[in-house]
């Protein structure tokens, strides 16, 4: 009986539940929805790469509800797809939506939730923002090459490459190596991927590690982590040799410091040998500023800097004048015992200045400003330091006419460094005064020292006569617009009198619909025909009709007060456009039309039809091919690519309105934005050198067919010298052969002690002759035409790899080759360091070395710190067309590219007067500089000027194969004179 009426009581318990399930929905407990992040903001996303954001949907009521599904309105942005599910009072669920970019430009829409929840309404559907903005991702690597140069076993050096993020997205960054000696170059950010902000410029450490003797090379890839981005290639090279002295840092950069202080640094040398070295002391080279001073150099004990010893060098830096201090170099006299190798240079940077921080403009120019009116500008202050400063003291001292007012109270304020903050100022004219000057002034404080930093303010006030205009449209329409998307139009204003207009504070209204923004136009003086272009945005949050006011001021006594309606509907379909705004950006008026891409997408089920298009605005800089035949019929489901051309037809800011017809009677609106600037200039300025110093290399083919040649070069030696003594130039003039290896033998057997096989050493190996020529030897012309009587007994010319041999380790800075059985065969004595160096090879027969010519220039250059003017190969050679020189084997192409890439010259081996032809490469190179590379690619070679010490000068031509203005040989610019080349930069 007691367990009966226990089931009974439960049954009943039961009831009263369902009873009170079953109660009005009036009773019932309410479902609520919530969403964070109430918008998903993508933000700016690389074109092609997809981007994931979630949004956390929760229950914040008491009641369950049901999620069926989601969906965006936007095309390219789409919901991770999931099954409808049920949360339950306090219950969450996250739900994620990619969005992949598939041109440039903002887009904008909703992420429609599919719910019965009770704060959602009869629709069922729920809303959330969405935001987007597609752009295109890519870096700039300014150098394109980095060599390491020699560098010791088992030791690293380093260097730096810059990256920069010139986009408006974050960049995510991955670098690779590649190539045969890949293993010998590292960083430390190689393995994964970092990002480079909007804007950001990051220097990657490089390291050269040389496992293994010799040249070493490389290429750095640097890739944005995107499907369609290109690498950027930086071919890296070194070479590895055996030394092992270490001299830190080998760049010595002082940074900004301000003139008549001081700052010091040290260099640490350390012989890592277990053998000692000499020591020669520490001296200054090209300190022609007298910037930099030797402070304390290390005192070593009877010229010998033992094994295991340690150095310390202290160099101070002075600057006398503003900017950049013209490079200086620290030589340490530290080579192993018996060679005349040279030490190492450290080199030696700084800038003189005021200070580390910065305060721009200066002047700060108001310019011309309507009496009874004020204006606003702002000074920003920058800390270049290397820490933080403190600023304090702010002060502002009008001098003379107008008020000068501080926006805000002065106060001391800290400064990162890196960072910079605003100073705004405020300008108001005093009626009948004119002109009006002040002086900011701010104390910088920067650890234990203290400067002031002043700018000059400057600004005057005008009477104008009233101001004759009109409005550029009268009514702003934007049209159809999706809800959540941006379309940005413009709002002008034109001077239509004969007089000047002045225009200020021209902005979105207040008590505008907050759907139209616009940045304030700054105060502007209109001179007749000119407009000034309000750019309004206007991005619609709901389906409804909006509206507002653009406004501005000018000085106009009866209509001064400027309005300009704005109006435009948010709508939500199935046709949409991508993006909704095209923004050209800034585009010079000398590089030609820009274009870009749009994307209709027709998303509904059936069939659209596209009734027209038009342009309205300045419709003569926009462009747009669609290939559409009006009316068009859209197919469902369907998306069309059209391209929009901006070529603009004067400088200035440009707007127009791309309005799709659909028949509905509201156009869709795409707005199109842009602004033409005139060609910018670049101006190379270069003193020319003296080159009384000159070391000249002949590397003379010494096979079969050479002898008459070889005869010839040696009986006209002194032709070649003629421009040399003309010049009293200090020269050296040394000659190796073509050939690497021993000669196999035969009819005829090569003079000099090395059977044709010099491998870069010096003619005659054996010492039978004096190796380099100078001005001081006895009877030089005998001497050369005995040395270039190299023989005929070779078949293999590589006459590049000689040159290469000849030039670097071992042989270039010992007195002794100790890979040969021969006496004193190095070629220590002839490269000095400071002087030009000339190559000229002699042949009839192509180069057949195995590196390609790139890495010979490369090389040259290297050995003169990349100076392009302290470098020339010529040729006497094979020429191109072989029909003109019959006894040539073969064209020497390889020697002529070489020629040409150092601005050579290049005659033919069949020369009929070989003094002349020596005469021509004399004047090259023991003459003045001729050419002078440019640092950028001009944009219009016609318009290329020419100043020497400021005067307009001709007698040169432009070279694009090394861009660079060549001088003819008569017109090069003396010693010490100041080139300035003038050009248009290349777009």
């Amino acid at each position: 009986m007691m367990g009966l009426r226990w089931v009974c009581a439960a049954a009943c318990l039961m009831a009263l539940v369902w009873a009170g399930c079953d109660r009005p929905s009036s009773h019932r407990a309410p479902s609520g929805l919530g969403a964070s992040p109430e918008k998903l903001d993508f933000g700016l996303s690389a074109v092609g790469v997809s981007k994931t954001m979630k949004v956390r949907l929760s229950n914040r009521g008491r009641a369950p509800f049901q999620v069926h599904g989601a969906r965006a309105t936007l095309p390219n942005m789409e919901v991770v797809p999931f099954e409808a599910f049920e949360l339950k009072a306090g219950g969450e669920r996250e739900v994620e939506v990619r969005f992949t970019a598939d041109v440039e430009g903002a887009v904008s829409g909703v992420l429609e939730v599919l719910t019965d929840a009770d704060n959602v309404g009869k629709e069922g559907v729920a809303q959330v923002g969405l935001d987007g903005q597609g752009v295109k991702a890519w870096l700039e690597v300014p150098l394109r090459a980095v060599d390491f140069g020699n560098v010791e076993l088992g030791h690293v050096e380093l260097r730096e490459v810059i990256v920069r993020n010139p986009t408006q997205v974050a960049s995510p960054v991955r670098l690779d190596f590649d190539g045969v000696d890949a293993d010998q170059f590292g960083s430390s950010e190689v393995g994964g991927t970092f990002v480079l902000q909007p804007g950001e410029e990051r220097r990657l450490p490089l390291s050269f590690n040389p496992q293994r003797l010799g040249s070493a090379q490389a290429q750095l890839r640097v890739r944005v982590e995107c499907p369609t981005c290109e690498p950027s290639v930086v071919t890296l090279s070194g070479t590895g040799i055996a030394t092992l002295l270490e001299v830190t840092p080998l760049r010595v950069d002082f940074g900004r410091v301000a003139l008549g202080a001081t700052a010091e640094e040290r260099v640490i040398v350390r012989n890592l040998g277990s053998e000692p070295m000499a020591y020669g002391g520490v001296k200054l080279l090209d300190n022609g500023s007298n910037a930099f001073r030797l402070v304390s150099t290390p005192q070593v004990s009877g010229g010998v800097l033992a094994a295991g010893a340690v150095g310390e060098i202290r160099v101070a830096f002075t600057p006398t004048t503003l900017g950049a201090v013209r490079e200086a170099r620290l030589e340490v006299d530290v080579r192993p015992m018996g060679t005349t190798k040279p030490g190492p240079k450290v080199s030696l940077r700084g800038e003189g200045g005021s200070s580390c921080v910065v305060l721009q403009p200066n002047p700060l120019d108001f310019g011309v400003v309507s009496e009874g009116m004020s204006v606003n500008r702002n000074v920003q202050v920058i800390n270049r330091c290397r820490n933080d400063v403190l600023l304090s003291e702010l002060k502002l001292t009008t001098k003379k006419g107008g008020y000068f007012l501080l926006a805000t109270a002065p106060s001391s304020q800290p400064l990162a460094a890196g960072q910079s903050a605003l100073v705004p100022i405020t300008f108001m004219p005093r009626s009948g005064v004119g002109a009006g000057e002040a002086e900011l002034s701010v104390k910088i404080l920067n650890g234990t020292s203290a400067s002031t930093e002043v700018v000059q303010v400057v600004g005057s006030g005008k009477v104008f006569t009233p101001c004759k205009y009109q409005l550029e449209p009268p009514v702003v329409e934007f049209g159809n617009v999706p809800v959540g998307s941006e379309v940005t139009l413009g709002a002008a204003v034109r001077n239509i009198g004969t007089t000047e207009c002045f225009l200020t504070g021209m902005q979105v209204a207040q008590g505008s619909d907050p759907a139209f923004s616009a940045d304030v136009l700054g105060n502007q003086v209109l001179q007749p025909g000119q407009r000034a272009r309000l750019l309004v945005r206007f991005k619609p949050g709901a389906e409804d009709e909006f509206s507002g006011m653009a406004e501005g001021w000018v000085n106009n006594p009866s209509a001064g007060h400027l309005l300009v309606p704005l109006h435009g509907r948010g709508v939500v379909g199935c046709f949409s456009v991508q993006p909704t705004t095209v923004d050209f950006g800034t585009t010079r008026l000398s590089c030609g039309p820009r274009e870009r891409e749009l994307v209709v997408y027709n998303k509904c089920p059936g069939p659209t039809t596209l009734v027209g298009l038009r342009t309205e605005g300045d419709a003569t800089d926009f462009t747009v091919t669609h290939g559409f035949q009006f009316p068009v019929v859209l197919a469902g489901n369907s998306e069309h690519r059209m391209k929009v051309t901006y070529e603009p037809q004067g400088d200035g800011d440009d707007a127009a309105a791309l309005r799709f017809d659909l028949g509905t009677g509201t156009p869709y609106t795409v707005g199109l934005v842009g602004n033409a600037v005139l060609k910018n200039e670049q101006t190379d300025v270069i003193v020319q050198q003296s080159d009384a110093k000159v070391d000249v290399l002949f590397v003379v083919d010494n096979s079969g067919s050479m002898m008459d040649e070889q005869q010839n070069l040696g009986s006209n030696f002194s032709s070649f010298l003629s421009h040399a003594a003309a010049a009293g130039v200090d020269y050296h003039v040394a000659v190796t052969t073509t050939g690497l290896e021993r000669s196999s033998g035969g009819w005829a057997v090569c003079p000099g002690g090395a059977e044709g096989g010099e491998n870069g050493r010096l003619f005659p190996v054996d010492n039978s002759s004096p190796r380099v020529i100078s001005p001081s030897t006895p009877a030089a012309e005998s001497v050369f035409a005995r040395n270039t009587q190299v023989g005929v007994c070779h078949w293999n010319e590589q006459g590049l790899e000689a040159m290469y041999r000849a030039l670097s380790d071992p042989l270039v800075y010992n007195v002794d080759d100790t890979r040969t059985p021969q006496p004193m065969d190095g070629n220590s004595g002839f490269l000095r360091e400071e002087a030009k160096l000339a190559i000229i090879a002699v042949t009839d027969e192509e180069d057949f070395s195995s590196q390609p010519v790139s890495f010979y220039e490369t090389f040259l250059l290297g050995l003169k710190g990349g100076d392009r003017s302290k470098v020339i190969f010529s040729a006497i050679a094979g020429p191109v067309d072989l029909t003109t020189c019959r006894s040539a084997s073969s064209s020497g192409s390889r020697y002529i590219q070489l020629a040409q890439a150092t601005s050579g010259v290049v005659e033919s081996i069949c020369t009929p007067n070989w003094a002349a032809s020596l005469e021509r490469i004399s004047e090259s190179a023991f003459g003045p500089n001729r050419s002078f590379p440019l640092s950028e690619t001009p944009s219009d070679t016609s318009r290329i000027v020419v100043r020497v010490d400021g005067v307009v000068t001709g007698g040169w031509v432009y070279d694009p194969q090394t861009n660079a203005v060549i001088f003819d040989a008569d017109k090069a610019p003396p010693p010490g004179a100041t080139v300035e080349i003038t050009y248009p930069v290349g777009c």
